[in-house]
């Protein structure tokens, strides 16, 4: 039995990205200037980026192009301005219309002018402005209401598209230019910009809970998206070290916890960037970091079939990772009469560590183990691998 499990582990390791199934590719670059705060959404299998920022000592330039990206040929084509120069513009999706609205003029004066786009007669139409002027507000749409607000200084507001019209949402959620959100299920999640305080908003309910907190540094004009129910938040400027980032870090909204990706983000660190989802893939690109950058990345899911596959189970979470003293489990559902075995593989195969699992959150000291790369595996009481993942221990 133990030759089959070591069988098995070996097998992961051999398995191309070794437990993660996204993958890193550079896409075609921004069709125009390179430049920060850009506004990006998605419409169906479309994504569209535009507007943005370049500034460079007394030069202070907001633009107006509109861009749509198609996935299948990786490539971009103009469309209609949209009407102002305007940057740190957000928006959301609604059916088959982008809204997209408030910002900054190129003075940097905060603006509340609210449009929405037509992908298919490709028109920008004015709508009711957003109740108060703001640039650097976040945005998300959840049950046929788009939602916007946080930036300087105002609260939430939420948009009704059949109705034109704003309504203002009580929250305990504190206003904070730049801050990240995205949804999952009929719910958002919000992290406040330099904050590891993080919130699920139910528009339903009008409820707000904090929920786990952020585990990486405190982060400023970051950005975020959600995919395969599964939220993301990486890059941004950091409150511990007063530069850019380029970390990323996932949130299991079943299991309430956060963990760092497997595979490092290869580009450059860098803040105010835009995102936009098309499916399984979230696409993402420009900011600065000091120079006004134009790359375009995609954060992509492999379809596949095989073992690997157990690496994706929601209801299994080990975290933190990279880790040097304890490992924390969370399972959801966990049978109190079916305990699990955790067991740790070295790269060789070799079984390093093993542990059962017999409480839904339980904590092992992993400080005994030599520092390295290895496979974190969980196996059920009948040996069948339900969860494995490349662990570090440092």
């Amino acid at each position: 039995m133990k030759k089959t499990i070591i069988l098995v582990a070996f097998m992961l390791i051999s398995l191309a990205g070794i437990c993660d199934k996204f993958v890193w590719n550079a896409k075609a670059n921004y069709p125009s200037f390179p430049r920060h705060r850009v506004s990006g959404l998605s419409i169906g299998n479309r994504g569209y980026m535009g507007m943005g920022h370049i500034n460079s000592g007394s030069i202070s330039l907001a633009y107006h192009d509109w861009w749509e990206y198609e996935p299948s040929t990786d490539s971009w084509s103009q469309k209609a301005d949209y009407p102002l120069d305007r940057f740190a513009v957000v928006g959301f999706t609604i059916g088959n219309k982008g809204y997209m609205g408030s910002g900054n003029e190129q003075s940097f004066g905060d603006r509340a002018e609210f449009f929405e786009y037509d992908p298919i007669t490709n028109v920008w139409t004015a709508k009711a402005n957003f109740p108060n002027p703001a640039g650097g507000n976040t945005s998300f749409a959840v049950n046929g209401l788009g939602y916007m607000g946080f930036g300087n200084g105002v609260g939430l507001y939420s948009y009704n598209p059949i109705l034109n019209a704003w309504t203002f949402v009580p929250t305990p959620i504190g206003p904070s230019d730049y801050s990240s959100s995205f949804v999952i299920g009929n719910k958002a999640y919000i992290l406040p910009s330099f904050s590891s305080t993080f919130y699920e908003f139910n528009p339903v309910t009008g409820i707000t809970t904090t929920k786990a907190p952020f585990i990486g540094d405190a982060r400023y004009a970051a950005v975020s998206f959600a995919v395969r129910n599964q939220g993301y938040i990486g890059l941004g400027w950091s409150s511990i070290t007063g530069g850019c980032l380029k970390d990323f870090y996932f949130y299991n909204p079943t299991l309430d916890v956060w963990d760092t990706i497997p595979k490092a983000f290869p580009g450059v660190r860098r803040n105010y960037v835009p995102s936009f989802v098309i499916g399984d893939n979230a696409f993402f690109g420009t900011g600065s970091n000091g120079t006004n950058l134009g790359d375009i990345w995609a954060y992509e899911w492999k379809i596949s079939v095989g073992v690997n596959e157990y690496t994706k189970n929601n209801d299994i979470g080990v975290f933190p990772n990279p880790t040097s003293d304890f490992l924390n489990f969370k399972i959801a559902n966990l049978n109190a009469n079916s305990p699990l075995t955790f067991k740790l593989f070295s790269l060789s195969g070799k079984e390093i560590f093993t542990n059962e699992i017999n409480q839904s959150y339980l904590s092992c000291n992993v400080s005994s183990v030599a520092d390295g790369i290895y496979i974190a595996t969980i196996f059920d009481s009948n040996q069948n691998l339900l969860f494995s993942k490349q662990l570090i221990i440092n």
